[in-house]
């Protein structure tokens, strides 16, 4: 069996893990501060990206955002 296969029912709990770890040494190494400051700048370009994209529909955007 390949390992990709293998790994594949486990990629979400393999990917926050590691996603955690790495907020973990940031937050470790730089700071809570500078941690949620690279975090807030991930999440902008993440937005802006769909956007450019073509993918982001504002309205349903704001509706979850004002419930």
């Amino acid at each position: 069996m390949d390992l990709l296969e293998f790994l594949k029912p486990y990629r979400g709990r393999i990917f926050w893990t590691l996603l955690g770890f790495i907020i973990a040494v940031l937050w470790i190494t730089i700071g809570f501060g500078y941690t949620l400051l690279i975090l807030l700048l991930i999440a902008i370009g993440f937005v802006i990206g769909k956007w450019r994209d073509g993918a982001l529909d504002l309205q349903k955007w704001f509706q979850f955002i004002s419930k």
